[in-house]
């Protein structure tokens, strides 16, 4: 299956053939711009897209593009085309800019996005400080990768912290390794407490009573896991921490009931 984004890719690669992979990239960034397709996160080179990355893998495993540690080529042959408005706002992102020098480009793309350079490497036009401390809670539910990044940088989080039992997602970047190590890449440390999960059997086929008893012999069982919840609070002196689980709304997760608990101790926290 291709993925409406995965045909925006293919449309803007076969309108110019091969591109430096820097150029490629930015070229993207602009189009997602007009278009609203990827969404992207400052890393050492300004905009990155990690999902971007992982949809240009399958499509080599595919066959529709080649790529070189430096280069992306563009396969020649039938690919299913993205909707006219989308072509169009792709077509227009190349006739303007698919002819700069890849120096040029980036120097483009820097100065009218001057947040996407807080990490790079080539010139930074926007500080960036980690310099907040306290508890949030964050889950990714609908939320792709990048998105999902781009709030805990935004949020100025530095470490998250996955009370998931089993640290396993079908949806890209979100199992625990390859999360661990997008985090890594944007400064951000990655810390597992399974012993806060609860067992994905007991949430099957509950009903809205089903989820409230849960919740309610979860905060129960949280009075035996003092040393896990100091362990948070005293993080949390020290840098913003987010807790992390699947479901959009925090009230629906039982990291909502550890925010809850801390709440009620006085602390602030804050819902991502």
């Amino acid at each position: 299956m291709i993925t409406k984004n995965e045909r925006a890719l293919l449309f803007l690669l076969s309108q110019t053939g091969s591109l430096k992979r820097m150029q490629f990239v930015k070229l993207m960034f602009l189009a997602s711009k007009e278009r609203s397709l990827y969404d992207f996160v400052p890393y050492q080179f300004g905009p990155f897209s990690f999902q971007l990355y992982q949809d240009m893998r399958h499509l080599e495993r595919e066959g529709y593009l080649t790529q070189t540690e430096d280069e992306v080529h563009f396969v020649d042959r039938i690919f299913p085309r993205p909707d006219p408005w989308i072509q169009g706002g792709i077509s227009s992102v190349v006739n303007q800019y698919a002819q700069y020098p890849e120096k040029d480009l980036v120097k483009y793309v820097y100065e009218q996005y001057p947040e996407m350079t807080i990490f790079s490497k080539i010139k930074k036009l926007t500080t960036y400080y980690r310099n907040e401390s306290g508890i949030t809670t964050i889950g990714y539910e609908g939320r792709n990768i990048d998105k999902f990044l781009m709030i805990l940088v935004e949020n100025k989080v530095g470490k998250l912290i996955d009370i998931r039992k089993n640290p396993f997602s079908m949806k890209y970047g979100y199992s625990k390794s390859q999360l661990a190590g997008a985090l890594e890449k944007l400064g951000i440390s990655y810390l597992h407490l399974p012993e806060l999960g609860i067992e994905s059997d007991q949430r099957q086929n509950l009903t809205s009573k089903g989820f409230a008893d849960l919740f309610r012999r979860y905060a129960i069982e949280l009075g035996t896991k003092e040393d896990l919840l100091d362990t948070i609070k005293s993080l949390a002196q020290k840098e913003k921490v987010a807790l992390m689980c699947f479901e959009a709304e925090e009230k629906d997760c039982h990291r909502g009931v550890i925010a809850r608990r801390f709440r009620e101790e006085g602390l602030d926290v804050i819902a991502l």
